[in-house]
């Protein structure tokens, strides 16, 4: 890290000097299989390193479980009677769990190419940065038990209907229990041992038998509108690069989304006041941008995104540039509408010493300042992601980013 992004972002120990750590880049992440590379970005990294994917492949260790996990799969095809069956085959055990992450710990430690990918592009991605003062062979181990917790907790929720962190709205989409839905699971196995051949490396299957239910399911939320930086954010992002910000006291005015309850209803009324007080900030010259959030929340398996019927508003009802407005329109709750703010923040390269702005009705803004917040986010997703919240007005608040929001999430496969 340079040392003017040093004096200009006071953040925690994360990101010094003087531990000799790395800076995230500050461009968007390339998402060639959107939904793969946010919930299993190490998995994709692999994939794409080339000398180091065939480190991985050709590890004796990672190659036997490889077999393994091919066995299982043809083994479960052909005698599998009911979908636990085909969990227990495809899920990941403590043991095999253990043994690769000590054969990638051993990768590390002997394949220059391998030790290039984890303090190369997967340091500098800054989506393990909460891992990022570990030792190179400890962030690859661990990077690699998020990716089995997320490929085991996708499969319990969407092949046995287990609970998601919110039930409500991101639940499987069948009854797991009927005979119909055990077909469903039957028939994406039998698909997947068709192309067995192609899963060379040790999480092939069971990566791929967890992206097919999501799919499934329709729950591939976490990839709609991506690459947002070659599509709704462009225009913003390219703007971005020529505005004064002396002129303005803020960033960006962020704005949480408030989904309709309603069947139908495209865009809440809760969530049309919250446009209009955002755009009278806006016109008052307080920040060169609005940053709209909210995703495909609210009723269950809505078609519509929070965030991307906002960013229609602001254009048709309230006459804002589509270069003034960007979007994030994957966010699943309020912890999360300002974690993707921050993470856009960073990535298209706003300036991190100005502080952004925060506007919504007077409770949800007063809920956002209180303890229990802060709870919730740190229950949640382990940390606050913005810092040093200042109360500018009934309806706003000020913040920093805390760039903690860049580690993605691999408990929360919808958003993560």
């Amino acid at each position: 890290m340079n040392q003017a992004l040093c004096q200009s972002v006071v953040i925690s120990c994360l990101l010094t000097i003087a531990q000799g750590q790395t800076a995230p880049d500050r461009a968007p992440l390339p998402l060639l299989a959107p939904v793969q590379d946010k919930n299993f970005y190490l998995f994709s990294t692999i994939e794409r390193s080339g000398e180091a994917e065939k480190a991985v492949e050709s590890d004796a260790t990672l190659s036997r479980l490889a077999a393994a996990k091919r066995e299982a799969l043809n083994h479960a095809v052909k005698t599998c009677r009911d979908t636990d069956c085909y969990v227990e085959a495809m899920k990941w055990n403590t043991a095999d769990t253990d043994r690769a992450a000590e054969a990638l710990r051993s990768l590390y430690r002997r394949s220059e190419a391998t030790r290039k990918m984890v303090d190369g592009p997967l340091r500098r991605s800054g989506v393990f940065i909460r891992y990022e003062s570990r030792s190179g062979e400890d962030l690859l181990a661990q990077a690699w038990r998020d990716a089995a917790q997320n490929t085991n907790r996708v499969i319990d929720v969407y092949a046995l209907g287990a609970p998601p962190r919110y039930p409500q709205i991101d639940s499987i989409s069948y009854d797991p229990a009927s005979k119909r839905y055990a077909q469903v699971v039957a028939l994406i196995a039998a698909v997947l041992e068709d192309e067995h051949a192609d899963f060379v490396l040790f999480f092939h299957p069971s990566l791929k038998f967890g992206l097919a239910l999501l799919d499934a399911n329709r729950r591939d939320e976490a990839g709609r509108f991506e690459p947002l930086d070659e599509g709704e954010n462009r225009a913003a992002i390219r703007r971005a690069r020529s505005v004064d910000w002396t002129k303005y006291p803020y960033s960006v005015i962020v704005v949480p989304g408030a989904g309709p309850e309603t069947a139908g209803v495209a865009l809440s009324p809760h969530g049309k006041l919250r446009l209009t007080l955002a755009v009278r900030r806006y016109r008052q010259g307080l920040a060169p941008f609005l940053l709209v959030s909210g995703g495909f929340v609210h009723p269950n398996q809505t078609p519509y995104s929070e965030a991307i019927e906002m960013k229609k508003s602001l254009v048709a009802d309230f006459a804002i540039p589509e270069n003034a407005i960007l979007v994030d329109p994957q966010a699943r709750h309020t912890t999360t509408n300002l974690r993707n703010a921050v993470r856009q923040l960073y990535r298209y390269e706003f300036p991190l010493d100005k502080r952004g702005l925060i506007t919504t009705e007077p409770g949800h803004s007063a809920s956002i300042e209180a303890d229990a917040f802060r709870q919730r986010c740190t229950a949640e997703i382990g940390y606050m992601p913005v810092r040093e919240l200042r109360r500018v007005s009934p309806f706003d608040l000020s913040f920093l980013l805390n760039l903690e929001s860049l580690q993605f999430d691999a408990k929360d496969p919808l958003d993560p």
